[in-house]
């Protein structure tokens, strides 16, 4: 199901929300269910709506999610 993300939709959502929906379109792009085409206005127009403050804590999240993945491949290169 292909569920359309208009302007309205989006500003109705709380930061948190922005947040998650943010992840579900990294992870989505990530497994190749959606291209970078795609992708990309989504993306801009969500990270447009967030403020300096919940940027923040986003990078902060996907720099530990890279750490604990870069741990998990050393892990299993042992």
């Amino acid at each position: 199901m292909r569920f359309e993300w208009t302007d309205e939709r989006l500003q109705a959502l709380s930061q948190e929300q922005l947040l998650t929906l943010l992840g579900n379109l990294d992870h989505q792009r990530a497994i190749g269910r959606i291209g970078d085409s795609a992708g990309a206005p989504l993306d801009q127009r969500i990270v447009a709506l967030l403020t300096d403050r919940t940027i923040v804590r986003r990078r902060k999240r996907m720099v530990a999610a890279s750490e604990a993945a870069r741990a998990a491949r050393a892990d299993v290169e042992r």
